[in-house]
């Protein structure tokens, strides 16, 4: 039976690896799923009742054998072409294994730390988002050469991605297509490097988001994928975290260009952080109700018709339940809360 745990590494291992072979940016929607699978099936494994200190050894070295198989599969590339298989092998790169340690393994090593000890799940989210959101804003803070060289690179994206495409669907389609194309177009083309900036400096949220999704997916579905149920645990975070949100709000009024990018930084992680808790409060609520699983369904069918709009809404619920937080609806909680006091659970 250890071999069906074993599994689960493998699958970890090798659906983070596909990101880079199946998606031209981390931030893809694609990528960001197999992320969380990745995540999922790690989680699995760490709490697999069959994982033993063997299965962990065997996880190792199959970890050092993707690490060198993708190592050197790139400089085989000319070989394997001359067999009929085509490759890119500018989509293998080796060192996007031992990313695999900083983005997936610590992190979900840590949550699985933090369920065993059923500490509350917004502390390795919050660590999840914090750390990376520091280093990767002090490298494009302090390094000159790093922040140009990813502004340049996401120029040439943008080029590639964005300016060269509509180019040729214009070009082929014409008059056929509607014109916010050409719009689009002709405001890449005359602001590329500019928003190449903004999305460089906006990168420190976003890579956090990443951290944040992971470990709060890995969380939520781990029990539904493995044990066939859904067992959510709460997930608030501390009320006092408010200061933080609204002190970089204000800071969006600093006429410096940095401070700005620090306000919307600061903005969008607060915005899932809240976004997470809103859904927390609107599950408790179909809950309360006794809603269907089939109209939760419908409800969610509506959701993603309007995500923006129901987005917005979600995250006002979160911010504001911090204010109010109605008796009827944390009555059943509150109850549970004295009888584990009254030691009656």
């Amino acid at each position: 039976m250890t071999g069906s745990a074993q599994l689960y590494s493998i699958l970890s291992f090798l659906s983070f690896y596909l990101i880079y072979i199946t998606s031209k940016s981390i931030f893809s929607f694609f990528g960001v799923i197999l992320f969380i699978a990745s995540g999922i099936a790690l989680l699995v494994y760490f709490e697999s009742k069959f994982r033993s200190k063997k299965s962990d050894i065997i996880s190792v070295v199959f970890y050092i054998l993707f690490t060198v198989f993708f190592l050197v599969l790139p400089k085989l590339s000319s070989v394997i072409s001359n067999s009929g298989i085509s490759i890119n092998a500018a989509n293998l790169k080796g060192y996007w294994m031992p990313v695999y340690v900083v983005i997936i393994l610590i992190p979900v090593y840590f949550l699985y730390k933090n369920r065993q000890h059923n500490k509350p799940v917004y502390i390795p989210v919050l660590l999840g988002a914090f750390i990376p959101l520091v280093i990767a804003g002090l490298m494009l803070l302090l390094l000159s050469d790093f922040r140009n060289y990813s502004i340049n690179t996401m120029a040439d994206i943008i080029q590639v991605s964005v300016i060269d495409y509509l180019t040729q669907v214009l070009n082929t389609a014409g008059s056929q297509l509607p014109e916010v194309y050409g719009d689009i177009l002709s405001y890449a083309t005359l602001n590329k490097m500019q928003i190449a900036k903004q999305i460089v400096y906006l990168s420190p949220s976003w890579i956090a988001s990443i951290f944040i999704l992971i470990i709060y997916m890995s969380d939520r579905f781990k029990p539904l994928i493995k044990d066939n149920t859904l067992v959510i645990r709460d997930f608030r975070i501390p009320d006092t975290l408010v200061w933080v949100l609204i002190a970089g709000g204000f800071l969006i009024l600093v006429p410096n260009e940095v401070v700005k990018f620090v306000s919307y930084n600061i903005l969008i992680i607060f915005s899932i952080l809240y976004f997470f808790q809103g859904m927390q409060i609107a599950n408790k609520i179909l809950d309360k109700f006794q809603v269907s699983f089939f109209l939760r369904m419908l409800l969610f069918m509506f959701i993603f018709i309007d995500f923006v709009m129901f987005a917005v809404i979600v995250i006002m619920i979160g911010l504001f339940s911090i204010w109010y937080r109605p008796k009827w609806l944390y009555q059943e909680e509150n109850n549970d809360n004295k009888g584990d006091n009254n030691g009656n659970s």
